[in-house]
Protein backbone atom coordinates (compact mmCIF):
# COMPACT_ATOMS: atom_id res chain seq x y z
CA UNK A 1 0.00 0.00 0.00
CA UNK A 2 2.71 2.50 0.61
CA UNK A 3 4.81 1.23 -2.18
CA UNK A 4 1.38 2.22 -4.21
CA UNK A 5 1.64 5.86 -2.53
CA UNK A 6 5.10 6.54 -3.47
CA UNK A 7 4.71 5.06 -6.56
CA UNK A 8 1.67 8.13 -7.26
CA UNK A 9 3.74 10.48 -5.43
CA UNK A 10 6.51 10.34 -7.64
CA UNK A 11 4.17 10.07 -11.09
CA UNK A 12 2.55 13.34 -9.97
CA UNK A 13 6.01 14.85 -9.16
CA UNK A 14 7.22 14.09 -12.40
CA UNK A 15 4.18 15.59 -14.24
CA UNK A 16 4.81 18.81 -12.39
CA UNK A 17 8.12 19.05 -13.56
CA UNK A 18 7.40 18.06 -17.25
CA UNK A 19 4.68 20.62 -17.14
CA UNK A 20 7.29 23.49 -16.03
CA UNK A 21 9.85 22.64 -18.37
CA UNK A 22 7.14 22.89 -21.57
CA UNK A 23 5.14 25.75 -20.44
CA UNK A 24 8.52 27.29 -19.79
CA UNK A 25 8.84 26.47 -23.61
CA UNK A 26 5.18 27.60 -24.82
CA UNK A 27 5.02 30.98 -22.99
CA UNK A 28 7.36 32.79 -24.94
CA UNK A 29 6.50 31.40 -28.06
CA UNK A 30 2.38 32.32 -26.94
CA UNK A 31 4.54 35.62 -26.20
CA UNK A 32 5.91 36.27 -29.51
CA UNK A 33 2.67 36.03 -31.41
CA UNK A 34 1.15 39.45 -30.11
CA UNK A 35 4.36 41.09 -31.15
CA UNK A 36 4.52 40.14 -34.42
CA UNK A 37 0.64 41.01 -34.75
CA UNK A 38 1.29 44.66 -33.10
CA UNK A 39 4.21 44.99 -35.76
CA UNK A 40 1.98 44.54 -38.78
CA UNK A 41 -0.68 46.72 -37.29
CA UNK A 42 2.11 49.26 -37.38
CA UNK A 43 3.34 48.77 -41.04
CA UNK A 44 0.02 49.06 -42.09
CA UNK A 45 -0.56 52.38 -39.97
CA UNK A 46 2.66 53.57 -41.56
CA UNK A 47 1.93 52.42 -44.95
CA UNK A 48 -1.29 54.56 -45.14
CA UNK A 49 0.98 58.23 -44.45
CA UNK A 50 3.35 57.04 -46.86
CA UNK A 51 0.53 56.40 -49.66
CA UNK A 52 -0.69 60.02 -49.35
CA UNK A 53 2.58 61.58 -49.18
CA UNK A 54 3.30 59.58 -52.52
CA UNK A 55 -0.51 60.63 -54.19
CA UNK A 56 0.46 64.97 -52.96
CA UNK A 57 4.20 64.12 -54.80
CA UNK A 58 2.21 63.14 -57.56
CA UNK A 59 -0.20 65.81 -57.67
CA UNK A 60 2.24 68.28 -56.94
CA UNK A 61 4.56 67.08 -59.41
CA UNK A 62 1.46 67.03 -62.24
CA UNK A 63 1.33 71.02 -61.96
CA UNK A 64 4.87 71.24 -61.76
CA UNK A 65 4.95 70.10 -64.89
CA UNK A 66 2.60 72.42 -66.54
CA UNK A 67 4.47 75.58 -64.72
CA UNK A 68 7.60 74.62 -66.78
CA UNK A 69 9.51 72.47 -63.69
CA UNK A 70 11.63 69.86 -64.50
CA UNK A 71 10.11 67.06 -61.95
CA UNK A 72 12.69 64.01 -63.12
CA UNK A 73 14.34 64.67 -59.05
CA UNK A 74 10.80 64.32 -57.61
CA UNK A 75 9.41 61.78 -59.50
CA UNK A 76 11.40 58.39 -58.53
CA UNK A 77 8.96 56.07 -56.98
CA UNK A 78 11.31 54.22 -54.95
CA UNK A 79 12.04 57.08 -53.07
CA UNK A 80 9.25 58.91 -51.57
CA UNK A 81 9.28 61.58 -48.48
CA UNK A 82 7.85 64.22 -47.24
CA UNK A 83 10.84 66.54 -47.93
CA UNK A 84 11.10 65.30 -51.25
CA UNK A 85 7.42 66.90 -51.19
CA UNK A 86 8.29 70.29 -49.13
CA UNK A 87 10.80 70.62 -52.00
CA UNK A 88 9.21 70.69 -54.97
CA UNK A 89 6.21 72.44 -53.23
CA UNK A 90 8.85 75.14 -52.26
CA UNK A 91 10.34 75.54 -56.02
CA UNK A 92 6.65 76.11 -57.29
CA UNK A 93 6.07 78.79 -55.36
CA UNK A 94 10.05 80.42 -54.94
CA UNK A 95 11.30 78.94 -58.23
CA UNK A 96 15.67 78.23 -58.91
CA UNK A 97 17.80 81.36 -58.36
CA UNK A 98 18.56 81.95 -62.42
CA UNK A 99 21.71 81.35 -62.63
CA UNK A 100 22.54 84.39 -64.61
CA UNK A 101 22.59 86.16 -61.56
CA UNK A 102 25.69 87.78 -61.21
CA UNK A 103 25.01 90.11 -57.70
CA UNK A 104 21.93 89.56 -55.68
CA UNK A 105 21.57 92.41 -52.95
CA UNK A 106 17.79 91.68 -51.70
CA UNK A 107 17.19 89.67 -48.59
CA UNK A 108 15.10 86.42 -49.60
CA UNK A 109 12.56 85.40 -46.73
CA UNK A 110 11.46 81.62 -47.89
CA UNK A 111 8.58 80.12 -45.42
CA UNK A 112 9.48 77.11 -45.58
CA UNK A 113 7.08 75.90 -43.25
CA UNK A 114 4.16 76.60 -45.67
CA UNK A 115 4.90 73.20 -47.90
CA UNK A 116 4.12 71.51 -44.68
CA UNK A 117 0.47 72.74 -44.85
CA UNK A 118 -0.17 73.44 -48.87
CA UNK A 119 -2.34 71.84 -50.52
CA UNK A 120 -1.62 70.20 -53.81
CA UNK A 121 -4.68 70.66 -55.20
CA UNK A 122 -4.91 74.67 -55.00
CA UNK A 123 -1.69 75.16 -56.13
CA UNK A 124 -2.93 77.23 -59.07
CA UNK A 125 -3.54 80.09 -56.52
CA UNK A 126 -0.50 80.79 -55.26
CA UNK A 127 0.26 83.18 -57.46
CA UNK A 128 -2.06 86.19 -58.64
CA UNK A 129 1.09 87.98 -60.67
CA UNK A 130 -0.69 88.10 -64.00
CA UNK A 131 2.24 88.15 -66.38
CA UNK A 132 3.00 84.91 -65.16
CA UNK A 133 -0.26 83.36 -65.26
CA UNK A 134 -0.41 84.62 -68.82
CA UNK A 135 3.03 82.62 -69.35
CA UNK A 136 1.96 79.43 -68.03
CA UNK A 137 -1.37 79.63 -70.64
CA UNK A 138 1.45 80.32 -73.55
CA UNK A 139 3.51 77.28 -71.96
CA UNK A 140 0.94 74.85 -72.10
CA UNK A 141 -0.94 75.75 -75.30
CA UNK A 142 2.81 75.21 -76.61
CA UNK A 143 3.95 72.10 -75.21
CA UNK A 144 0.50 70.38 -76.99
CA UNK A 145 2.07 71.55 -79.76
CA UNK A 146 5.42 69.65 -79.47
CA UNK A 147 3.64 66.55 -79.60
CA UNK A 148 3.72 67.23 -83.48
CA UNK A 149 6.03 69.69 -83.75
CA UNK A 150 9.79 69.28 -82.09
CA UNK A 151 10.67 72.83 -83.11
CA UNK A 152 8.47 73.51 -80.25
CA UNK A 153 10.68 72.09 -77.59
CA UNK A 154 13.51 75.21 -78.22
CA UNK A 155 10.87 77.68 -77.43
CA UNK A 156 9.48 76.33 -74.33
CA UNK A 157 12.96 76.03 -72.66
CA UNK A 158 13.16 79.55 -72.97
CA UNK A 159 9.37 80.47 -71.59
CA UNK A 160 10.83 78.05 -68.53
CA UNK A 161 13.64 80.05 -68.02
CA UNK A 162 11.02 83.28 -67.55
CA UNK A 163 8.32 81.52 -65.35
CA UNK A 164 11.43 80.56 -62.71
CA UNK A 165 12.64 84.13 -62.46
CA UNK A 166 8.71 85.01 -62.14
CA UNK A 167 8.87 82.72 -59.38
CA UNK A 168 12.01 83.56 -57.83
CA UNK A 169 10.41 86.68 -57.16
CA UNK A 170 8.36 85.70 -54.44
CA UNK A 171 11.33 85.20 -52.67
CA UNK A 172 11.36 89.27 -51.43
CA UNK A 173 7.43 89.47 -51.93
CA UNK A 174 7.80 93.17 -53.08
CA UNK A 175 4.95 95.32 -53.18
CA UNK A 176 6.11 97.20 -56.54
CA UNK A 177 9.65 96.69 -58.30
CA UNK A 178 11.59 97.76 -61.28
CA UNK A 179 11.85 95.14 -63.84
CA UNK A 180 14.73 96.12 -66.41
CA UNK A 181 14.22 93.04 -69.47
CA UNK A 182 17.59 93.59 -71.27
CA UNK A 183 16.24 91.84 -74.57
CA UNK A 184 12.65 93.69 -74.64
CA UNK A 185 15.12 96.99 -73.89
CA UNK A 186 12.48 97.87 -71.58
CA UNK A 187 11.61 98.98 -68.47
CA UNK A 188 8.21 98.09 -66.00
CA UNK A 189 7.12 99.18 -62.60
CA UNK A 190 4.58 96.54 -61.89
CA UNK A 191 2.56 95.90 -58.36
CA UNK A 192 2.27 92.64 -56.63
CA UNK A 193 -0.12 91.72 -59.07
CA UNK A 194 1.31 92.22 -62.30
CA UNK A 195 -0.01 95.64 -63.54
CA UNK A 196 2.71 97.98 -65.29
CA UNK A 197 2.56 101.15 -63.33
CA UNK A 198 5.66 102.98 -65.23
CA UNK A 199 6.62 101.06 -68.98
CA UNK A 200 9.41 102.38 -70.60
CA UNK A 201 12.20 102.02 -72.94
CA UNK A 202 15.98 101.62 -71.81
CA UNK A 203 19.30 101.31 -73.55
CA UNK A 204 21.58 98.70 -72.32
CA UNK A 205 24.87 97.52 -72.27
CA UNK A 206 26.30 96.66 -75.94
CA UNK A 207 26.88 92.85 -76.46
CA UNK A 208 31.16 93.54 -75.83
CA UNK A 209 30.20 95.75 -72.53
CA UNK A 210 27.17 93.22 -71.41
CA UNK A 211 24.83 94.94 -68.47
CA UNK A 212 25.18 91.84 -65.83
CA UNK A 213 21.90 90.32 -64.41
CA UNK A 214 20.77 91.69 -60.79
CA UNK A 215 18.86 91.30 -58.20
CA UNK A 216 19.50 94.87 -56.10
CA UNK A 217 17.59 98.00 -55.33
CA UNK A 218 17.50 101.88 -55.65
CA UNK A 219 19.77 103.11 -52.62
CA UNK A 220 19.04 106.42 -53.53
CA UNK A 221 18.20 109.23 -56.88
CA UNK A 222 21.05 112.02 -57.54
CA UNK A 223 20.29 114.99 -58.98
CA UNK A 224 22.88 116.82 -61.40
CA UNK A 225 25.27 113.73 -60.90
CA UNK A 226 29.05 113.74 -61.75
CA UNK A 227 29.78 111.29 -64.09
CA UNK A 228 33.03 109.73 -62.10
CA UNK A 229 34.79 108.21 -65.73
CA UNK A 230 35.66 104.25 -65.02
CA UNK A 231 39.37 104.00 -65.37
CA UNK A 232 38.81 101.28 -68.70
CA UNK A 233 36.95 104.42 -70.32
CA UNK A 234 39.17 106.57 -69.47
CA UNK A 235 42.49 105.01 -70.63
CA UNK A 236 40.90 103.43 -73.34
CA UNK A 237 38.37 105.56 -74.61
CA UNK A 238 39.64 108.82 -73.61
CA UNK A 239 43.42 109.20 -72.88
CA UNK A 240 44.40 109.01 -76.51
CA UNK A 241 41.75 111.91 -77.41
CA UNK A 242 42.61 114.34 -74.85
CA UNK A 243 46.63 113.86 -75.85
CA UNK A 244 46.01 114.66 -79.30
CA UNK A 245 43.65 117.93 -78.45
CA UNK A 246 43.18 119.52 -75.25
CA UNK A 247 39.79 120.51 -76.45
CA UNK A 248 38.39 117.68 -76.24
CA UNK A 249 38.72 117.88 -72.33
CA UNK A 250 36.75 121.08 -72.66
CA UNK A 251 34.08 120.34 -75.29
CA UNK A 252 33.21 117.41 -72.97
CA UNK A 253 33.65 119.38 -69.95
CA UNK A 254 35.79 116.91 -68.58
CA UNK A 255 37.76 117.74 -65.08
CA UNK A 256 40.90 115.69 -64.24
CA UNK A 257 41.50 114.95 -60.28
CA UNK A 258 44.85 113.87 -58.69
CA UNK A 259 45.15 111.20 -55.99
CA UNK A 260 43.62 114.03 -53.12
CA UNK A 261 40.82 114.52 -55.30
CA UNK A 262 41.89 118.10 -56.57
CA UNK A 263 41.19 119.65 -59.80
CA UNK A 264 44.47 119.58 -62.11
CA UNK A 265 44.40 122.73 -64.96
CA UNK A 266 45.15 119.95 -68.17
CA UNK A 267 47.56 122.68 -69.28
CA UNK A 268 49.85 122.09 -66.55
CA UNK A 269 50.11 117.77 -67.14
CA UNK A 270 52.67 116.62 -69.02
CA UNK A 271 50.38 114.75 -71.84
CA UNK A 272 53.71 113.17 -73.60
CA UNK A 273 54.93 111.35 -70.73
CA UNK A 274 51.32 109.66 -69.82
CA UNK A 275 49.74 106.24 -71.12
CA UNK A 276 47.47 103.70 -69.62
CA UNK A 277 49.89 102.02 -67.46
CA UNK A 278 50.74 105.47 -66.26
CA UNK A 279 48.10 107.61 -65.37
CA UNK A 280 47.65 109.18 -62.02
CA UNK A 281 44.57 111.01 -62.45
CA UNK A 282 40.98 110.39 -62.65
CA UNK A 283 38.78 111.39 -65.06
CA UNK A 284 35.00 112.95 -63.99
CA UNK A 285 32.71 115.14 -66.04
CA UNK A 286 31.50 117.77 -64.61
CA UNK A 287 27.45 117.81 -63.95
CA UNK A 288 24.72 119.39 -66.69
CA UNK A 289 23.20 119.20 -69.35
CA UNK A 290 25.59 117.56 -71.20
CA UNK A 291 26.88 115.16 -68.38
CA UNK A 292 26.63 111.73 -69.71
CA UNK A 293 24.25 110.65 -66.38
CA UNK A 294 22.11 113.62 -67.82
CA UNK A 295 19.97 115.12 -64.87
CA UNK A 296 19.30 111.82 -62.72
CA UNK A 297 20.69 108.91 -61.90
CA UNK A 298 19.86 105.97 -59.19
CA UNK A 299 22.13 104.95 -57.56
CA UNK A 300 21.87 100.79 -57.33
CA UNK A 301 23.42 98.51 -54.48
CA UNK A 302 26.42 96.33 -56.11
CA UNK A 303 30.09 96.08 -56.37
CA UNK A 304 29.48 96.10 -60.79
CA UNK A 305 29.24 99.89 -60.87
CA UNK A 306 26.01 99.50 -62.83
CA UNK A 307 23.22 102.54 -62.30
CA UNK A 308 20.02 103.39 -63.94
CA UNK A 309 20.15 107.09 -65.25
CA UNK A 310 19.27 109.86 -67.66
CA UNK A 311 21.26 110.57 -70.41
CA UNK A 312 22.23 113.70 -72.66
CA UNK A 313 20.86 111.56 -75.84
CA UNK A 314 17.30 111.56 -74.90
CA UNK A 315 16.79 111.50 -78.86
CA UNK A 316 17.63 107.70 -79.26
CA UNK A 317 14.51 106.60 -77.93
CA UNK A 318 12.98 107.60 -81.17
CA UNK A 319 15.56 107.74 -83.78
CA UNK A 320 16.98 104.62 -83.08
CA UNK A 321 15.52 100.53 -82.28
CA UNK A 322 19.43 99.79 -81.18
CA UNK A 323 18.64 99.84 -77.40
CA UNK A 324 21.81 98.00 -76.72
CA UNK A 325 24.56 100.39 -76.75
CA UNK A 326 26.05 101.79 -73.20
CA UNK A 327 29.23 100.80 -71.96
CA UNK A 328 27.08 98.46 -69.42
CA UNK A 329 24.27 100.91 -67.10
CA UNK A 330 21.05 101.72 -67.94
CA UNK A 331 19.50 104.78 -69.61
CA UNK A 332 16.02 105.06 -68.75
CA UNK A 333 13.47 106.91 -71.08
CA UNK A 334 11.44 108.16 -68.31
CA UNK A 335 13.29 109.08 -65.41
CA UNK A 336 11.34 112.10 -63.78
CA UNK A 337 8.38 109.54 -63.82
CA UNK A 338 10.36 106.79 -62.24
CA UNK A 339 12.23 109.35 -59.57
CA UNK A 340 8.60 110.58 -58.66
CA UNK A 341 7.10 107.16 -58.34
CA UNK A 342 10.56 105.63 -55.95
CA UNK A 343 10.07 108.64 -54.00
CA UNK A 344 6.69 108.47 -53.22
CA UNK A 345 5.91 112.29 -54.09
CA UNK A 346 5.97 114.39 -57.34
CA UNK A 347 9.25 115.52 -56.80
CA UNK A 348 10.21 116.74 -60.10
CA UNK A 349 7.58 118.46 -62.43
CA UNK A 350 7.49 117.76 -66.36
CA UNK A 351 9.58 121.02 -66.96
CA UNK A 352 12.54 119.57 -64.88
CA UNK A 353 14.70 118.18 -67.48
CA UNK A 354 14.33 121.35 -69.56
CA UNK A 355 15.23 123.86 -67.14
CA UNK A 356 18.85 122.37 -66.97
CA UNK A 357 20.36 124.77 -64.33
CA UNK A 358 24.21 126.01 -64.88
CA UNK A 359 26.58 125.44 -61.73
CA UNK A 360 24.47 123.19 -60.15
CA UNK A 361 26.48 120.90 -57.72
CA UNK A 362 25.41 116.88 -57.36
CA UNK A 363 22.64 116.63 -54.91
CA UNK A 364 21.21 113.24 -52.89
CA UNK A 365 17.60 112.61 -52.03
CA UNK A 366 16.67 110.06 -49.86
CA UNK A 367 14.17 108.21 -50.97
CA UNK A 368 11.75 106.26 -48.06
CA UNK A 369 12.43 102.81 -48.27
CA UNK A 370 15.03 100.75 -50.73
CA UNK A 371 12.76 99.79 -53.87
CA UNK A 372 13.83 96.65 -55.57
CA UNK A 373 15.43 96.20 -58.82
CA UNK A 374 15.52 93.27 -61.50
CA UNK A 375 18.05 93.31 -64.40
CA UNK A 376 17.01 90.36 -66.21
CA UNK A 377 17.81 88.53 -69.81
CA UNK A 378 14.71 86.93 -70.31
CA UNK A 379 14.25 86.47 -74.08
CA UNK A 380 10.90 85.06 -74.17
CA UNK A 381 7.98 86.85 -71.99
CA UNK A 382 4.47 88.25 -72.48
CA UNK A 383 3.84 92.17 -73.30
CA UNK A 384 1.41 94.41 -71.96
CA UNK A 385 -1.59 92.47 -74.48
CA UNK A 386 -0.23 89.41 -72.76
CA UNK A 387 0.44 88.47 -76.26
CA UNK A 388 3.73 85.88 -76.07
CA UNK A 389 6.80 87.79 -77.60
CA UNK A 390 10.34 85.96 -78.54
CA UNK A 391 13.24 89.06 -78.56
CA UNK A 392 16.36 88.80 -79.79
CA UNK A 393 19.13 87.40 -77.86
CA UNK A 394 21.63 89.98 -78.65
CA UNK A 395 23.85 88.73 -76.38
CA UNK A 396 23.84 85.16 -77.75
CA UNK A 397 23.52 83.72 -74.16
CA UNK A 398 20.54 81.29 -75.46
CA UNK A 399 21.86 79.68 -78.45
Amino acid sequence: MNSRRIGIGIAVLVGLVILFFVGKQLIPQANKKPNQAQIKQGEKKTEAPARQVAQLLHQACQYAESVGIDTTRYSSKSNVSEDKLANVLLEIRYGKKPSRMAFSGLRETIDSAWAAEADPTTLAKISTFVPYKQLIGHYNRLQKQSVTNPAVADSLRLIRQTLNFYRYINRFDPDQFVLVNIPAGELNVFDRTGNRLLPMQVISGKPDKQTPCMATYIQDIVMYPYWNVPRNIALEEMLPRMKRNLAYIYNQNLQILDAKNHEVDPEDIDWDNLSATNFPYRVRQASGCENSLGLLKFNLANPLAIYLHDTNSRDLFASTTDHWRSHGCVRVQKPVELANLVLGTKTFDAEFMNKCLIDQKPRTLAIPKPFPVFIVYNVADVDSTGKLRFYKDVYALDK
